[in-house]
């Protein structure tokens, strides 16, 4: 049956193409042993017909494909370049493939379009026997032409075990390090191994059957290389499972060196773990007496695994390796900032929390960086209210100035909005508005600072002014048209002239009635008084601090009020209107009105705002919380202090709940009393 034959090691697509017949190409999927055989026989159809072909390199173009029987049959192609091997290996048909290897054993060294050799084909499949058939065929040309053939690469640049590992083939991986081991040595194009992208994959079996040692008991001889420098060790650590990580280090002796390899990046495995939240990983990583040393080993960035897990917000693993590193104040990152500083930086408020709510991290609390800022100048240059109020719950120094000479309350005032409507729940409002309670100091410099920071033009600030009280104008402008009409228009109507009491209302006696006219009367007032104060606040004549007192402070505060008053007298109307006979409808009103009056405004639902008492109360007390430290000069600078303070934004919540509170009464002496 063996006939002897000579094909060169690579085809080449041409013009000139030898074609699979379709008898052969059916067979071939089938998998029908008989039916092969009969072919290479000529029993069958010649299936000349329709061919496909590929040039041969070397051989000359034949001009036309002439009629082929025995051994010939398998020298053509399909569309996609795959050799009649190439079909059985994907299809598994192991007894197929044998008698190929037989009859035609350089077919085993052939590509496709796509570059994959048939043992490719049978990685990517899963079918260990006809793997282990192409292996003893490519190992039957000798030690490195065989070794040339099994790690070949397609086009994707991965070796056959490298497409075994990405398809979860466990059993062909298994016979690859059996037959061929020194295949994990080989990495792909982009620079991946094998144990890389075993680790990638999540797969523990896959990890430990590249590790297992060598058939001689000698180590595995698998490569730990990845892209960017990375080693299968700093993939391991992003894994959520620890036996992987846990296979690696103990890959006697190349797996313990991984610990301090650094990727491109400066990063090692310790660094990856705190990234991803690993605790579990950080520890067996921190097991060894080694530990000091990985802790004290940082990125091109200057940033320990400490910075790394303050960065994202890692509490335990902070503890962990704090546990490790005794000096881990004195690791700083290349602009000298501390997992403190790292912490503000991005933002972490838990961490920051964790570091405030614990002594032993007191060093940290003043601690400047390379250009003297502390924490609070980050926090407060930055514009984060949660964390400021955490830090001036500690022992923090407010004097504290920067390498500029400037305090955290001078950052704070330099990234106040310039020549805009300063929004109250603005984070860097806030922060500014805190530090002024507790009254932290001002540097001497710091109006050289805000005036760096000052408008680009006195007429683009005006421009902004006048947009704004435009704005406001015409809120209150048309709260004030609804209330006054509402007065007028009272729900249920007027007693007629000819009845006693003529002109008054019907449901004069009704508690619903008081009260609609109670929040009808402070809608109306609230609004034409913000009017008077924009108009005050427009006024050339007017000194310009007292015009930003009427249209930055008071005005923005009576708005609000009598948008929630007439949200109130809305819904106070309506029941009115609807009476007890549809109680259900006005319930809902009541509960619809009541989001809208409590949630609707923003200086009801900032809790965050209200986050700052404790804060300054421990630093300022009971004159912090109604911002008078000092006698005030006049009666006007004692209102513009008492409502720029603290203690006064409960305002924006006592009405909200007292207009609640009344529609919970009207519906309820509603149900009690009918006639009430």
């Amino acid at each position: 049956m063996q006939e002897a034959l000579s094909l060169p090691p690579t085809m080449e697509f041409g013009p000139h193409k030898l074609m699979l017949d379709e008898d052969m190409l059916q067979v071939l999927i089938a998998g029908n042993k008989v039916r092969f055989e009969k072919l290479l026989r000529g029993d069958g159809r010649s299936g000349g017909d329709g061919q496909v072909a590929i040039n041969l390199h070397g051989a000359a173009p034949a001009a036309a494909a002439p009629a082929r029987s025995g051994t010939d049959r398998l020298l053509g192609v399909t569309s996609n370049g795959s050799t009649a091997l190439h079909i059985v290996a994907s299809h598994g048909h192991a007894e197929l493939a044998a008698l190929i290897c037989e009859r035609a054993p350089l077919l085993a060294a052939t590509r496709n379009r796509c570059l994959d050799t048939p043992l490719h084909c049978a990685a990517k499949a899963g079918h260990r026997e006809l793997a282990a058939c192409l292996l003893r065929t490519m190992q039957a040309v000798g030690t490195d032409a065989g070794r040339a053939l099994q790690q070949s690469r397609n086009q994707r640049g991965s070796t056959a075990l490298h497409e075994a590992i990405r398809h979860g083939h466990v059993d062909v991986i298994d016979l690859m390090m059996t037959r061929a081991p020194w295949l994990a040595s080989v990495t792909s194009d982009s620079g991946v191994s094998a144990l890389y992208m075993a680790a990638a994959n999540h797969s523990v079996q896959m990890v430990q059957v590249l590790l297992r040692p060598s058939q001689n008991g000698g180590p595995s001889p698998a490569s730990a290389a990845g892209p960017e420098g990375r080693t299968a060790l700093h993939i391991a650590a992003i894994s959520s499972t620890k036996e992987i990580a846990e296979a690696i280090l103990n890959w006697e002796p190349e797996g313990p060196t991984l610990l301090t390899r650094s990727d491109s990046s400066g990063r090692t495995p310790l660094h990856f773990a705190a990234i991803y939240g690993r605790l579990g990983t950080v520890q067996l990583f921190l097991g060894g007496h080694a530990s000091l040393r990985l802790t004290g080993i940082s990125d091109n960035h200057g940033s320990y695994p400490l910075h790394a897990a303050a960065m994202f917000g890692r509490i335990r693993i902070i503890d962990e390796l704090i546990r490790k590193c005794p000096n881990y104040y004195e690791l700083v990152d290349n602009k000298g900032r501390n997992l403190l500083h790292v912490a503000v930086e991005h933002e972490r408020e838990m961490v920051v929390r964790h570091i405030c709510q614990n002594d032993m991290f007191a060093i940290l609390l003043n601690a400047t960086d390379f250009d003297g800022n502390t924490p609070l100048h980050l926090a407060a240059k930055q514009g984060y209210p949660r964390i400021v109020g955490l830090l001036l719950g500690t022992s923090v120094d407010l004097c504290i100035t920067n390498k500029d000479g400037y305090t955290a309350i001078d950052l704070a005032c330099s990234a106040l909005p310039p020549g805009r409507l300063r929004y109250f729940l603005d984070p860097h409002i806030i922060v500014f508005a805190c530090l002024s309670w507790v009254r932290a100091p001002f540097s001497g410099d710091h109006r050289a600072l805000h005036i760096d920071h000052r408008p680009a033009s006195d007429e683009e600030a005006s421009k902004k002014q006048d947009n704004m009280t435009r704005n406001g104008t015409i809120a209150s402008v048309l709260i004030a048209t609804v209330a006054f009409a509402a007065a007028f228009t009272i729900p249920g109507g007027l007693v007629a002239d000819d009845r006693p009491r003529a002109g008054t209302a019907v449901l004069a006696s009704r508690f619903v009635l008081r009260a609609f006219v109670v929040t009808d009367t402070m809608a109306f007032l609230c609004s034409i008084v913000a009017t008077g104060f924009l108009i005050y606040g427009k006024a050339g004549e007017i000194p310009r601090s007292h015009r930003r007192c009427y249209y930055s402070l008071l005005a923005p505060g009576l708005v609000p009020w009598g948008a929630q008053f007439l949200v109130g007298s809305f819904a106070l109307g309506f029941h009115l209107v609807l009476g007890a006979t549809n109680r259900g409808l006005v319930i809902f009103v009541y509960m619809m009105s009541s989001v809208a009056v409590l949630f609707c405004f923003p200086g009801i639902w900032a809790p965050f705002r209200l986050e700052l008492g404790r804060a300054i109360w421990r630093r300022s007390g009971w004159k912090g919380l109604i911002n008078i430290h000092k006698r005030p000069s006049s009666l006007l600078e004692f209102f513009v202090l008492l409502f720029t303070g603290p203690l006064i934004e409960i305002r924006r919540i006592l009405f909200a709940v007292l207009i609640t509170a009344a529609f919970v009464v009207a519906i309820s002496r509603d149900i009690v009393m009918p006639n009430y």
